[in-house]
């Protein structure tokens, strides 16, 4: 949607996707980044919602209305993109995500020797899509004037669960070759786990989480020499073969990838509370809008709805002006966040129109 944001109504998906497009809407989107905080308000677990598809569709919309945000994640279980993988070990835990309690590739020879499944089969790969495909498409369907995504972990964090996170960045600074086998198929992985959703629902946008790219884990030439490449790769696959924007989170102090990031082709980049939001909008340059960053932990979860008001107004006048901002977590929000706290950032969005 082109024109005056003066002249122009927007509703809330036309508001997200003017951002993601580089055009000026009405004011800023908010960002309900993580699928665990609307468990607390609904009075449910995660272990319900796994089984539960009408419970999802059920909570999604009080969510939405009671948050007043414009993107959002959902409650799903996020290991579910390994749990058809034979011989893993999975914790589920009732109220939060699952872990991951054994590697499937025990060498690097087992990227040859132990195929992944076919995301695309759903009879090849039924748990993925009980626990992800199909509460995506559900919260799809049950909200659809809001953002909803289509999901996968990053290029290397999927690597490194299929490894183990640490053989994987071991790998990385001793045997680098060996490290770009396994990233490979994790790459190709990653981007058929999302290919596969998009193929199943009508998803607004792709959030793509890559922790394991951290700066806190990895520096800026290994960003360059093992993932850009790649995350650059399926991004694009997806804008061109489904027409569906991404928006990329990685975690940590990230800024020495600033310019990077802008290489991926991501529409939007959902930084840690640990960059300057000032420095990524004059790195990002109009070329891609950046999201954050309140600390989602000492300041949404722990702090008060004034103190969200606060830091939310300071990330708006460090990125907000001239559009290209998206409120938000500098990363997910914890389950038991007040939802005074989360409208908050919803309440100073509409306070700084443009």
């Amino acid at each position: 949607m082109i024109g005056d944001p003066m002249t122009v109504r927007y509703d809330s998906k036309e508001r997200c996707l003017a951002v993601f497009r580089g055009e000026m809407p009405d004011r800023a989107p908010v960002c309900d980044f993580g699928n665990s905080a609307m468990l607390g308000y609904t009075g449910h677990t995660l272990a319900e919602c796994r089984d539960d598809l009408d419970l999802v569709r059920r909570m999604m919309p009080e969510w939405v209305e009671a948050t007043g945000a414009d993107l959002f994640f959902g409650p799903i279980e996020t290991k579910g993109i390994f749990m058809d993988l034979p011989g893993l070990r999975i914790k589920l835990p009732e109220n939060d995500q699952g872990s991951l309690a054994s590697p499937y590739y025990r060498t690097v020879d087992d990227v040859s020797a132990k195929p992944l499944y076919d995301p695309f089969d759903a009879s090849a790969s039924p748990k993925f899509h009980k626990h992800v495909v199909e509460p995506l498409k559900a919260i799809s369907e049950a909200c659809p004037d809001v953002m909803t995504p289509a999901w996968c972990e990053g290029v290397l964090t999927t690597s490194g669960f299929l490894c183990g996170v640490e053989d994987l960045l071991m790998m990385m600074l001793m045997q680098p070759d060996d490290a770009k086998r396994v990233i490979a198929a994790g790459a190709d992985f990653s981007r058929d786990i999302v290919s596969a959703e998009l193929e199943a629902f009508d998803a607004d946008y792709v959030v793509y989480t890559d922790p394991v790219s951290s700066a806190s884990m990895i520096d800026d030439g290994m960003f360059r020499e093992f993932n850009l490449d790649l995350l650059s790769r399926n991004i694009n696959h997806w804008k061109k073969e489904y027409g569906t924007p991404t928006m990329l989170h990685i975690c940590g102090n990230t800024e020495p990838m600033l310019d990077d990031f802008v290489k991926t082709g991501a529409a939007a980049m959902s930084l840690d509370h640990a960059v300057d939001l000032a420095l990524a909008k004059e790195k990002f340059s109009g070329r891609m809008a950046v999201m954050g960053n309140i600390d989602p932990v000492s300041v949404i979860r722990k702090g008060n709805a004034d103190d969200v008001r606060e830091h939310a107004q300071r990330c708006f006048d460090a990125a907000g002006e001239g559009g290209g901002f998206i409120f938000g977590a500098g990363c997910a929000v914890p389950n038991g966040t007040p939802i005074e706290n989360i409208r908050a950032m919803s309440e100073v969005s509409k306070a700084n129109p443009y």
